[in-house]
């Protein structure tokens, strides 16, 4: 399963649906069910991973309504539940199986009982139904673009609104219809006395003071707030709300926010908030994972001790002061994700001590305290620890953040970030800028992650790993870095015109429309530290290897699902004068560098001329195309728009695994 609870290849399909004999219509303990009244629920638009459901439950003192599903006839509220906000309901059933029969039941909840209609099922279509839709036409162009300001973009489907919502660092956040037209939004929090709580009262009292551990109970009250504050006198929080990750918990019945409560000295943590609804308010209910417990009794604040039983000091592997940074990770950047079997995970990390993983309990969203990690490694080796879990990737202070996994076409795909996050431009701050997307991928959810080199994503020594003087072998596929002069974009002018520059800290979601659309921040050439979101088709090449879209998506009809049985543009329609971009590793950042294009010729025989030469083929019945051009790029061939004009052009995007370098190309006329 997907962050946005659809699967990649998800299509229309007719649906068998059934009411089950014998349906139960009484409340569970029989008490006080004759208030209440459940309707049958109506199941519509049923997709390989996703339905529709219409009921009405009302009754007095009603405290809960929705349905609930699963796989197993009259499920509870004990099996997977969504919550609905009226008596008419209509809600959205996702992240569901293909080819696979469910059965679901409205329910009403009072103090007293819970009552449930009768039990209705319906079976999902197969991932390979309904692939006749090739008369799409596109409706919408870049003149749909609203730009928007949202500084790590983390982006989710909400199925109840057919709206998409980005959540980044000190509460920016936006929502569109069309991954174009974005409108910035702010969600509240919650406390038990408000429902627009300021950051400073947010994060100071969990809702949640009890967790479980091998079936007995631990009280554990968190002040989040505090524990960042051990690092500054002047701790202000208003700026270390970094990075939230928003997830619909099906078990829950809740949308689940992870939020990084950032301080200095890595007194950070990473907590969980709740909502019903995904624009807010959002509760405090309890901290995930705590780091910078480095010396003293300050791990006597934390969990530590539920995790690995009672200490009389200190662990020796944590005391380590000021290098902490070196063996252990700053709790930030969370990413939370069900993988394909349902279980829930939760990558983490910044730089320090690298990108860590646990795994979540489903039924509460927060740290499954039941899962144990058994020590690995020593000193700054270590790669499993017993609190922090499992190490995916960075270590030894090396750059990385914004770790985010996403599954697509059999894999589940690492994004990174190396580098620093500015402009970059300064000659005497190397850290300032470099800002580069790397990618790993895995067939496991928690590694091992590797690249086209099959390098490992975890270091096992300090290396630099971007700008000019990277040394770590160009690991991590470089999706694409800086570039301008590359179709209507320019060197300098408005922000629209300036070429990109350290973008990054990307999200990725393979949606429910058949497409995969990467979504990340990024500055501009001339434009100092402002910065936008933007947002690329990704594609799978033959060998798996994910590949970008060269230009930023304006409604083409192209989709992910279809680059292997549909050929999008024609061979014929192929050979011409092509700008070529190659996307290279070592770029200086201190000089604001970038990669601008070149130009090529693709001729009918086959052959390549211009600045290079070699030979293209194109895969007849499919969007695969390979260039080589000294070294062969395996990619696709796709149109796309040359926006901000409505100017549209065949396109290629290619990957030379081997060397992780990516190209870009499109037609133009003289």
């Amino acid at each position: 399963m997907m962050k946005n609870f659809y699967r990649l290849f998800c299509l229309f399909v007719v649906a068998t649906i059934a009411v089950a004999c014998g349906g139960d219509d009484a409340s569970d303990d029989g008490g006080g069910g004759s208030a209440l009244n459940v309707t049958n629920p109506v199941v519509t638009d049923v997709k390989a991973s996703s339905a529709v459901v219409t009921l009405t439950a009302s009754g007095s003192g009603i405290i809960s309504r929705g349905v609930v599903y699963g796989t197993s006839a009259n499920p509870t509220i004990n099996d997977f539940k969504v919550n609905g906000s009226s008596a008419n309901m209509t809600i959205a059933l996702t992240g569901l199986s293909a080819s696979t029969t469910y059965h679901v039941r409205g329910y009403a909840q009072t103090s007293a009982t819970v009552q449930y209609s009768a039990d209705v099922t319906f079976t999902t279509a197969s991932e390979d139904s309904g692939d006749d839709d090739d008369d799409e036409v596109q409706t919408e162009g870049p003149e749909a673009l609203a730009r928007v300001s949202v500084h790590d973009p983390s982006v989710v489907w909400d199925p109840s609104s057919s709206n998409y919502y980005i959540f980044g660092s000190h509460r920016a956040a936006a929502r569109s219809t069309n991954m174009m037209t974005w409108v910035s939004f702010t969600a509240p929090w919650a406390t038990a006395t408000s429902t627009n709580a300021a950051n400073s009262a947010a994060f100071t009292t969990p809702q949640v003071t009890k967790v479980k551990k091998g079936g007995t109970e631990y009280e554990f009250n968190f002040d989040a707030h505090a524990w960042s504050a051990r690092g500054s006198t002047s701790y202000n929080v208003d700026g270390m709300m970094w990075a939230p990750d928003v997830i619909y918990n099906k078990k829950m019945g809740k949308w689940c926010m992870y939020l990084s409560i950032n301080g200095d000295y890595w007194y950070s943590s990473i907590i969980m908030l709740t909502a019903d609804k995904i624009t807010g308010p959002y509760r405090y209910q309890a901290p995930v994972v705590i780091s910078g417990f480095r010396s003293g009794d300050s791990y006597k604040s934390t969990d530590l001790e539920i995790v690995v039983g009672t200490q009389s000091s200190l662990p020796s592997r944590y005391a380590v002061g000021d290098n902490w940074g070196t063996r252990y990770p700053n709790c930030i950047d969370p990413c939370v994700f069900y993988d394909e079997n349902g279980k829930l995970w939760m990558s983490y990390g910044s730089w320090s001590g690298g990108i860590w993983m646990l795994e979540l309990d489903e039924e509460t969203g927060l740290r499954d305290y039941d899962v144990e990690y058994t020590l690995t490694g020593s000193g700054d080796g270590i790669t499993v620890d017993p609190y922090f879990g499992k190490k995916i990737a960075g270590g030894y202070y090396v750059s990385g953040e914004a770790s985010y996994i996403e599954y697509i076409g059999g894999y589940y795909y690492l994004f990174m970030t190396y580098g620093g996050l500015a402009a970059g431009g300064d000659p005497g701050d190397y850290n300032n800028g470099g800002y580069q997307m790397r990618v790993f991928r895995s067939l496991t959810p928690d590694g091992p992650y590797v690249d086209g080199k099959n390098a490992s994503a975890v270091f096992n020594k300090y290396q630099l790993n971007f700008g000019p003087n990277e040394n770590d072998g160009n690991r991590g596929v470089n999706i694409f870095g800086a570039y301008s002069k590359w179709g209507n974009l320019l060197t300098g002018g408005s922000q629209d015109a300036s070429g990109e520059r350290s973008q990054g800290h990307n999200s990725i979601i393979a949606a429910e429309d058949g497409r995969a659309y990467l979504v990340y921040h990024t500055r501009f050439q001339n434009w100092g530290e402002g910065h936008q979101v933007r947002v690329h088709q990704v594609f799978q090449n033959e060998d798996g290897w994910l590949v970008a879209a060269p230009f930023e998506y304006t409604g083409e009809v192209t989709k992910t699902a279809k680059i292997a049985k549909k050929q999008y543009v024609a061979t014929e329609n192929i050979p011409g004068k092509y700008k070529l971009l190659v996307h290279n590793y070592k770029l200086d950042h201190t000089t604001k560098a970038y990669s601008s294009p070149v130009e090529i010729e693709l001729k009918a025989d086959g052959t390549i001329s211009g600045a290079y030469t070699g030979s293209w083929t194109a895969k007849s019945g499919t969007s695969y195309i390979n260039i080589n051009i000294g070294e062969e790029y395996k990619g696709v061939m796709v149109e796309q728009t040359l926006e901000p004009k409505n100017e549209k052009a065949p396109c290629f995007t290619a990957l030379r695994s081997s060397t992780g370098v990516t190209i870009w190309g499109y037609k133009y006329s003289d």
